[in-house]
Formats: C-alpha cells, sequence, structure tokens
C-alpha cells in the first residue's frame, strides 16, 4: 500500500467524521426548534381560547398539552403581562453553542 493510498483513505476519513458531526449539529437544531415551534403553539392556543397568556408553561402543559423532554431541554419563559407575548428561549441540554 501506499503512501497515496494511505493519505487518500486518512482524508476520507476525516471527510466522514466532519459529515456526521455536521449532521448531528443540524439534527439538534431542529429538535430545538420543534420544542419552540410547540410551546408558540401552545402559547397561540391559550391567547385565542382565553384572551391572555399563561403565567408560566405548567399552566400550558395541565390545560393545552404541551409537553417536552425536560431531561434534554430547558426553556426560559418571561411572562410579561397578560396580554404581552413572553420571551421564550429553547436551550438543549448539555450544548455549549
Amino acid at each position: 500500500m501506499g503512501i497515496k493510498n494511505i493519505l487518500f483513505y486518512g482524508l476520507f476519513l476525516i471527510f466522514l467524521l466532519f459529515g456526521f458531526s455536521n449532521i448531528n449539529k443540524s439534527t439538534e437544531s431542529l429538535d430545538t426548534n420543534r420544542v419552540k415551534n410547540s410551546l408558540d403553539t401552545a402559547l397561540i392556543s391559550c391567547y385565542s381560547v382565553e384572551g391572555r397568556y399563561p403565567k408560566n408553561i405548567q399552566y400550558l402543559k395541565k390545560y393545552y398539552g404541551f409537553t417536552y423532554d425536560t431531561n434534554g431541554y430547558f426553556i426560559t419563559y418571561d411572562w410579561q403581562g397578560d396580554n404581552v407575548y413572553p420571551n421564550i428561549y429553547v436551550y438543549r441540554k448539555g450544548n455549549e453553542s
């Protein structure tokens, strides 16, 4: 086996690992967006039915069926008032970015 073959296979392996890493990051981003979209839907449903935004996520869980993996995600929910859309942020636990 020549040096060119070794270099070729080495570079191939590096590109392959890099590709898998990018796929994993993309999937994590999509999962985070799904949780945020689900929360947005529950918030809009609540406001449409009750005319106000709830003070906390627990209300959405109890009355509007909002669920998410509490071991996998951290959500900040900053309630501003009944008629002000809350500031919400969804983070995947264990992410450094």
